[in-house]
């Protein structure tokens, strides 16, 4: 009788979904660092990894899309980060890390509104997470 309960409990347990959580560093490369200066066209202040969209030009004159991930929404709060204090519109110089695959992807360390001077801090740099 013991054996069968032990047994259903285990299964229970396992019946759980698996939460996974990937490293930064597994994606981005921490040793190729972007600096961005361009428009903030979309904000996800969200989790469980804010996002900041920004487009810049190219030495072309093509419009780029980045993407900025960053920590979730609870930890910017903590940082002081309110959800309206970066909109759509706003120009930003933007620091991270590239993605490993080269795509427009950057893990945010930094991000500064020059009009008014507010920063955002999204990673430090010596961040390991």
């Amino acid at each position: 009788m013991m054996i069968k309960k032990l047994i259903s409990l285990l299964l229970c347990l396992l019946a759980f979904p698996a939460l996974a959580h990937h490293s930064f560093l597994s994606i981005y490369d921490q040793d190729s660092i972007v600096t961005i200066e361009g428009v903030v066209t979309e904000v996800w202040f969200e989790n469980p990894h804010s996002r900041v969209y920004v487009e810049s030009t190219d030495t072309d004159g093509n419009k780029v899309l980045w993407e900025s991930e960053t920590y979730p929404r609870n930890i910017l709060v903590r940082r002081g980060w309110n959800h309206n204090d970066l909109e759509a519109g706003d120009v930003v110089i933007l620091t991270g890390r590239q993605a490993r695959n080269g795509t427009n992807r950057v893990q945010m360390l930094t991000l500064t509104r020059p009009s008014d001077g507010w920063k955002g801090i999204g990673f430090a740099p010596d961040s390991i997470d």
